[in-house]
């Protein structure tokens, strides 16, 4: 920079050091933003200063970066009179893109060339992250003051929270319905119900967005038979008999509806958090996502070579799933068998302690719903609201429908 030749970095500069005020809209670029070293090194002390609460000026600079003060004071002197400093620092903050984007394209082919072929799918996320690291932009801080955002807080309370509705009115009455960015377990033993239970959440969740089922489990078209008999009230054993005329008429009723859910159904047995996230990321690039499903927490796979005891893995996929929620801002509901210690009690009501595998699950979700049914009441599907980091904990009942798999509304009769 001994030779001024005018740029988005020299010009950046110079309205810098000439108007205090304009650095409050772009004091997010950071040294690195520049690629002339010396300007690097400039901004850095302008930056210092400005936390300081010192003034940045061509003399305060120089004095304490020991940098060349005429340089310095023809960056003043040439500096655009009037002129935008968010402007020019969109075009340094471009530069800087483009130059990650170059940088990111050789780690792209060295990754291409380095990778097994049974690692594709984990080096295709790497790649995406890569590529999203590279363009990600800088203007909006990471963080915020609290004493700043204290007015515009204070508007905010008292509105409605952006919740989506449960397919049932008592949780709903508990938690308030699902919350963006929030972890929700589902916990029962096998043959409870909480697969039926995360299909329907994701049938009610379907109308805000596109909801990713990803299903451990079950077969795309068990799930699909699943859809329909929830939907248009056929029976799931119709499916494996000859389908009456009665049954063909609701599914054609319903057909319609049927053709238009919008539920991504991933069906591979062996899937990783990562794997899940880079579905996730795909449709939500597609368009709007609504949540995140996953049936079931326990039978995702483990890296291979990963030799951490089985709990570690369930523990720290919780914690990637509570951080895909945050990160897609949707609710993700994770579908998690319990241990054996619920049938041991007399009750043999599940405690959220009775999560299998984990207690870090306990600790990520934001809230745990757990499933119970009774051998001489299997018609009645015992919920708990076992934990809820917004608000009540609390039971209900709802009636449990199994042959159109659903639960509905508990309806309340006379002795």
């Amino acid at each position: 920079m001994n030779d001024i030749i005018p740029t988005p970095e020299t010009m950046l500069i110079g309205i810098a050091l000439t108007q205090p005020k304009a650095l409050d809209d772009i004091e997010h670029l950071t040294p690195e933003h520049f690629e002339d070293p010396d300007a690097a090194d400039i901004w850095a002390t302008i930056i210092h200063l400005a936390r300081q609460g010192k003034p940045y000026n061509a003399a305060t600079v120089s004095a304490l970066g020991d940098h060349d003060r005429d340089l310095l004071a023809e960056l003043s002197y040439t500096a655009p009179v009037g002129a935008s400093a968010p402007y020019y620092a969109d075009l340094v903050e471009w530069n800087a893109v483009r130059r990650r984007l170059q940088i990111a394209g050789g780690q792209l082919a060295q990754l291409a060339t380095d990778t097994e072929l049974d690692d594709i799918p984990a080096t295709i996320e790497t790649a995406r992250q890569i590529v999203d690291d590279a363009v990600r932009l800088t203007g909006s801080v990471t963080s915020i003051n609290a004493g700043r955002h204290f007015t515009e807080y204070l508007d905010s309370i008292g509105k409605p929270i952006d919740l989506i509705p449960t397919p049932w009115i008592d949780l709903d009455q508990l938690i308030g319905g699902w919350r963006p960015g929030a972890l929700y377990v589902i916990g029962a033993r096998p043959g409870a119900g909480k697969t039926l239970i995360g299909l329907q959440a994701a049938v009610g969740l379907q109308t805000h967005g596109s909801v990713l089922f990803s299903s451990l489990e079950m077969t795309r078209d068990e799930i699909q038979n699943r859809l329909i008999a929830q939907v248009a009230s056929v029976a799931l054993k119709s499916f494996e008999s000859t389908m009456g005329e009665q049954q063909w008429k609701r599914i054609t009723d319903h057909a319609e509806r049927l053709a238009d859910t919008n539920i991504e159904i991933d069906d591979r047995g062996s899937v990783t958090p990562t794997e899940i996230r880079s579905v996730a990321r795909t449709i939500s690039r597609r368009g709007k996502l609504a949540a995140v499903v996953v049936d079931y927490l326990q039978l995702m796979a483990t890296p291979r070579g990963d030799k951490r005891p089985r709990h570690e893995v369930v523990a720290d996929y919780s914690r990637r799933l509570k951080l895909l929620a945050k990160e897609l801002h949707v609710p993700v509901i994770a579908l998690s068998q319990l241990n054996r210690e619920s049938t041991n009690r007399g009750d043999g009501r599940p405690r959220v302690s009775d999560l299998r595998e984990s207690g870090a699950v306990e600790q990520d979700a934001d809230v745990i719903i757990l499933l119970h049914r009774d051998d001489n009441d299997l018609a009645t599907l015992n919920v708990s609201v076992g934990k809820n980091r917004h608000g009540a904990t609390g039971n209900f009942q709802l009636t449990f429908e199994g042959h159109y798999a659903r639960a509905t509304q508990h309806r309340w009769q006379p002795s």
